[in-house]
């Protein structure tokens, strides 16, 4: 952004204020009302400056009864999706809110995997064991079944920079892997879209980690585990401390620092993958690594096959489906399901009480994770399962399809290729918040902050093959002379490709609000301003071309983001308020936009509360899909892969969105809470490719397909959620059911192969990913007693229909985890699980084995069967 439209964006947004303080002036100086001091904001809402003090808890009724019997108003506290505290216990929207204990009661080793299992991420989201995908060693969350790009996730109310390679190769996200677990407080997930004050990316909603603050003490946490299958080795070491009370000594400093490993898994190591056949399964195929000659005749095998391979039928392999022979070998062992992980990270937090009612903080956070992910065995050929290119000076991109007196060969070696990424994650800080009271315009809050953070990641990809050597050779032997042993071998035939990214942010932030501006017949206005300034950059270097199939893309892009945004809450009757926020954005490379949300809330009853709302906005392209020079992937399409170059569109306008709402919280008793919501997110102007089926189709045996970004369609999807929590108290102990449930209604996409996504995996031929089945949820029964909690919970993700590969449909799947603790012994808590007790196997999709031979839609499941782990944890 140029400084002149920077200073005209600054401009804009003062006015804004200005005009919006004008408009609510007249209402505020005609009221009076008694000035009482607020508290601080607690931590959680956007409006709050990071670090603020956090706790547990949950709003609650707005009075209770003091000592003298006078009744005594309780303080609201913010929550992530309001600009303005609030004391009631369900507000606008539904926020479900996750606690430490409930991570560590799942079983999961990672807040990563925690969120991921959740029902609210239905879909189209991958980790770091994802073979093949463009964002190695991260792991991201997708809201709603829309991609990771459309979830906002936020770290103390706080953006961060995202990880510096993006999922598909556009969908930038936080890598949740960044996230130290025993430092989190509470995890709080605004399912509702588009809420005004965060911007463009939270269009399915929002992810607010909220970590610790003002500990005292020191924790020590260990566990181990395992996977009774093989692999999955884990260890997780971590420490938690902190030192000083800021009422009393006006400081307080918390560190944490972790270090978790995991020895991954190959599927060499799991029964259903070990020998790569799935030909006994419906729309399953041998499909171990192939090398052959393709004839006239069809494929002949070598002579001979080489060092660990055999004659097979071509009839039943994956990459011939017709009569012959072929060389095969296993190569499960040269293949992860999931990846082998070191990760350690390290926060500290200081908070300084500057005054009665100002506090300051500043917070450095850092996380350095390696991964190595075994991708399979190097291959080139028209036969090959993945079609290769490669670079030819003067020409471009083009086959690499080499041939031996005439003869088209596939040859795959026996070595894995190997992607290690090495990530560095670092984030710092600093802000001051506080509180004043007026004499006419209430109590307000307010807080600023400024924060710069980055994210570093280096991938090497080993054991890539050079075109030049491999044609070289070929075009020196004859079919009868070709000699597998010899080409195994050849000097300089395998090198490493190297590529590096950086993706950096910084913010200011600045936020002021009221709960009471003034008092109407019916309640309290709130009101509340805030603004937000970001530069945001992203660099990705091209690797080299020297490579069959070689990583090429490239980035490099940086804007200006300039934002202001309001709410006004304002009640109605007594049991009816209205809220109304808006946020205007100023983007240096496309403009402006001014995003309203409107929401409506009754409480008819102090059990039951309804709300809905309904919200206009915009998602801003990415910086990948305006400046990405050219990306090399590929995708199945039908029963085959075809390679794509994706190039970015610097005229990309934004998407155009708008978000629907409406819901109930329906507590009858202190032990039951049931809460339900419909939604409905409708985006015009998709950034998206054209239908790659149709292109295949009309242009077949092409090399690749060239896809820019552009702004085409509509998506339009529903759906429903649902929640529940009874408790009941007995003699032996308390039992509570809980339950998480969503529903994908619609999904829609015109020009697809299918007019609706949900229910079935057609839409793994688009930009957005993997399989939409309707349903998913966690339900959970736990029981407590003395110094006992145990929790069974059941995972469950519905059935899909298979439009890709028709006649094999994808059965449901579900799963059982066990968790027990115990409290008993003084200072410690000692604890122990078992997910998958029944050791089920994700289902089958047979789509899957094109994309990296193994048998599931990683999005949705991951094979790591029969898990255990115990641990102990030691707090004084």
């Amino acid at each position: 952004m140029k400084q002149g439209t920077l200073a005209q964006a600054v401009r804009n947004i003062l006015l804004a204020e200005l005009a919006l303080s004008a408009a609510f002036a007249v209402p505020v100086f005609a009221q009076s009302q008694q000035s009482t001091l607020a508290n601080a904001p607690a931590e959680g809402g956007a409006g709050t400056a990071p670090g603020s003090t956090s706790t547990t808890q949950t709003p609650g009724s707005t009075s209770t009864a003091a000592p003298d019997g006078k009744v005594q108003e309780l303080k609201g506290v913010e929550v992530t999706g309001s600009l303005i505290r609030s004391s009631d216990k369900t507000g606008y929207q539904q926020v479900q809110s996750i606690t430490a204990a409930d991570i560590q009661a799942s079983g999961a080793t990672t807040a990563a995997n925690y969120l991921r299992d959740s029902s609210a991420n239905s879909g189209s989201s991958y980790d770091e064991s994802t073979v093949l995908n463009q964002s190695p060693g991260a792991t991201g969350i997708a809201l709603r079944g829309l991609s990771v790009k459309y979830s906002l996730v936020l770290v103390d109310g706080q953006r961060v920079a995202p990880y510096a390679y993006a999922s598909g190769g556009t969908d930038t996200f936080v890598d949740l892997n960044t996230i130290p677990i025993n430092m989190i407080d509470h995890i709080e997930i605004v399912k509702t879209g588009a809420v005004s004050q965060y911007g463009s990316d939270a269009i399915a909603g929002v992810v607010n980690i909220i970590m610790k603050k003002e500990f005292q003490g020191l924790q020590v946490d260990g566990s181990v585990g395992g996977a009774q299958q093989g692999g999955q080795g884990t260890s997780n070491f971590s420490l938690l401390g902190g030192f000083g009370d800021l009422d009393k000594d006006r400081y307080n400093l918390t560190i944490a620092a972790s270090h978790f490993e995991q020895s991954g898994v190959t599927l060499a190591q799991r029964d259903i993958t070990s020998n790569e056949d799935y030909s006994g399964l419906n729309g399953g195929f041998f499909s171990q690594p192939s090398s052959f000659w393709m004839t006239p005749n069809g494929p002949q095998a070598l002579t001979p096959c080489g060092p660990g391979a055999q004659v097979t039928s071509a009839l039943d392999n994956l990459q011939t489906k017709m009569p012959g022979t072929v060389c095969s070998q296993n190569g499960a062992a040269d293949q992860s399901l999931a990846a082998q992980v070191k990760r350690s990270n390290v926060k500290i937090h200081a908070e300084f009480k500057l005054g009665d009612n100002v506090q300051a903080y500043a917070d450095l956070w850092g996380s350095h994770d390696t991964t190595s992910l075994a991708s399979g065995q190097p291959g080139f050929g028209a036969g090959a399962l993945v079609p290769s290119l490669y670079y030819l000076p003067g020409t471009g991109y083009t086959a690499f399809a080499p041939t031996v007196d005439g003869t088209p060969l596939t040859y795959y070696f026996p070595r894995a290729m190997v992607v290690n990424t090495n990530a560095n994650f670092y984030r710092a800080s600093f802000g001051i918040k506080g509180s004043f009271s007026t004499s006419k315009l209430g109590e307000w809050d307010w807080a600023t902050s400024v924060g710069h953070s980055e994210s570093n990641a280096s991938n090497s990809y080993a054991n890539q093959i050079d075109a030049s050597v491999a044609q070289n050779y070929l075009n020196s032997v004859t079919m009868s002379t070709f000699n597998p042993t010899a080409f195994d071998t050849l000097p300089g035939l395998f090198g490493t490709a190297h590529t590096q990214a950086t993706s950096k942010l910084d913010t200011f932030d600045a936020t002021i609000s009221t709960s009471n501006l003034f008092e109407v017949p019916a309640g309290e206005v709130g009101l509340g301003f805030g603004t937000q300034f970001q530069h945001q950059s992203e660099y990705i270097g091209a690797g080299s071309i020297d490579f069959v199939n070689p990583y090429t893309q490239a980035v490099n892009g940086q804007r200006n983001i300039a934002a202001a945004y309001y709410q006004v809450d304002i009640p109605i009757l007594e049991s009816l308020s209205v809220s109304q926020s808006g946020r205007y954005d100023h983007y240096g490379d496309f403009g402006g936009v001014f995003s309203p949300h409107y929401a409506i809330r009754y409480q008819p009853i102090q059990a039951l509360t309804m709300y809905a709302s309904y919200s206009s906005g915009f998602r801003a392209p990415t910086l990948l899909e305006l400046y990405e020079k050219g990306s090399v992937t590929y995708q199945a399409v039908g029963t085959e892969n075809v390679n794509e170059y994706f190039v970015g569109n610097p005229d990309l306008q934004p998407e155009k969105t708008r978000n629907y709402n409406i819901g109930f919280e329906w507590s009858p008793t202190t032990n039951t809470d049931i809460g339900f919501d419909w939604y409905k997110i409708y985006v015009s102007d998709v950034i998206s490719q054209v239908n790659i089926v149709n292109e295949v189709n009309a242009n077949p045996g092409k090399p690749f397909y060239v896809l820019p970004y552009e702004n085409i369609s509509y998506l339009n999807t529903q759906g429903f959620e649902t929640t529940l929590s009874q408790a009941l108290h007995t003699q032996i102990g308390t039992f509570t059911l809980s339950g998480d449930w969503a529903y994908v209604w619609k999904y829609e996409i015109p020009d697809s192969i299918v007019a609706d996504f949900a229910g079935n995996n057609g839409a793994n031929d688009t930009v957005f990913g993997g399989a939409l089945p309707r349903w998913r949820g966690n339900t959970d029964l736990r029981w407590d007693r003395n110094n006992w909690s145990t929790t069974l919970t059941w995972q469950f993700t519905g059935p899909y229909e298979q439009r890709i590969d028709a006649g094999s449909n994808v059965p449901s799947y579900s799963q059982f985890n066990l968790s027990v603790s115990y409290t008993g012994i003084k200072h410690w808590k000692l604890y122990a699980s078992v997910d998958n007790l029944f050791n089920h196997a994700p289902p089958f999709d047979p789509v899957w084995t094109y994309t990296y031979r193994g048998y599931y839609d990683p999005s949705l499941f991951e094979d790591i069967g029969r898990y255990a782990q115990v641990g102990a944890t030691f707090t004084f």
